[in-house]
């Protein structure tokens, strides 16, 4: 843990927030003097967030690099990866690298590396939560957080994958698969204490860099919050809190996100993504933020799926 609440009561004491909930990092300069690189913000002092998983683009600089936060996956940006990553940061963003840390996709260019016997098996064969259902990613197998081989790589994998790009920090996805109803109960202990083992690995190898945790809500949440530096709670969907079926379960995850959070402070991003057909955008969009503001969470709604770029600002 990075002492994320001691660099929140700096900024605090120090009011640097104006009015307005962003910094405004590049302030008019007096003719004759030199222009400066924007300040950047600690994750803790982040007030926005952009996420991306697409291919590079001429204006993809200029359509996120507003955001306090940007989350990337430097493998998807292509040959361009490592000089948009260092625009980005130039601009004063803080930037995040995607890694999956126990699913392994069919396009991982590592997963050919990967003896069969770290997988997890259940039934006599490699598991897999999405098996059956009409998904792109259900040929995804699972890499078993118990074998000390795939720890060991992962671990390496965030240098390769992550940081060598100029990524400041890692989000590290599906380790929410660990919660699946589909994982066998006499096998969840196992990989519970392979994530511990992994997740203080990270912070002893890389302690510079930040970490973020996504949908780690459940059983994995007492795991995964003594060593983050931010949790995602993705598909942030206000119908789930709004609707009376439903907004026990939503209200009970953040009671239990805040009180992990009382012991272990750290930053809650909320994610939502829409269907560019969605009928009522703007007020879904609008309930989103709410919502994420009365809890402290800071929001980030994306349109058409996390490969599409937002408009540009002003559009």
């Amino acid at each position: 843990m990075k002492h994320i609440a001691i660099i929140a009561l700096l900024v605090v004491a120090t009011s640097v927030f104006g009015g307005d909930s962003h910094i405004c990092r590049n302030p008019a300069l007096r003719e004759g003097e030199k222009s400066v690189a924007p300040q950047r913000r600690t994750l803790a002092e982040a007030r926005s967030w952009s996420l991306y998983y697409g291919p590079d683009a001429p204006d993809l600089v200029e359509r996120i690099g507003a955001s306090d936060l940007v989350v990337l996956d430097p493998n998807a940006l292509g040959a361009t990866a490592s000089n948009t990553i260092a625009r980005l940061k130039e601009k004063g963003c803080l930037v995040a690298g995607y890694l999956s840390m126990f699913e392994v996709a069919r396009w991982h260019r590592y997963r050919s590396r990967i003896p069969r016997e770290w997988y997890l098996v259940v039934d006599g064969k490699p598991w897999s939560p999405w098996a059956g259902q009409d998904v792109s990613w259900d040929g995804n197998l699972v890499a078993s957080l118990a074998a000390p081989g795939w720890r060991e790589m992962l671990v390496g994998l965030v240098q390769s994958e992550v940081l060598g790009y100029g990524c400041d920090g890692v989000f590290m996805d599906t380790l929410e698969d660990l919660d699946f109803p589909s994982l066998p109960a006499a096998e969840r202990p196992r990989q519970l204490d392979g994530m511990r083992q992994l997740l203080a690995t990270l912070d002893e190898r890389y302690p510079k860099a930040f970490f973020i945790a996504n949908r780690t809500l459940q059983g994995t949440l007492p795991v995964a919050a003594e060593h983050i530096d931010a949790l995602c709670w993705e598909s942030f969907a206000p119908k789930f809190f709004d609707d009376p079926p439903t907004r026990a379960w939503m209200e009970g995850i953040a009671r239990n996100i805040e009180a992990q959070r009382a012991r272990h402070p750290f930053v809650i991003l909320s994610l939502l993504n829409l269907d560019k057909d969605a009928s009522d955008i703007p007020a879904t969009q609008a309930r989103m933020r709410e919502i994420s503001a009365s809890h402290g969470y800071v929001p980030c709604c994306t349109l058409g799926g996390y490969t599409t770029l937002p408009p540009l600002p002003g559009q």
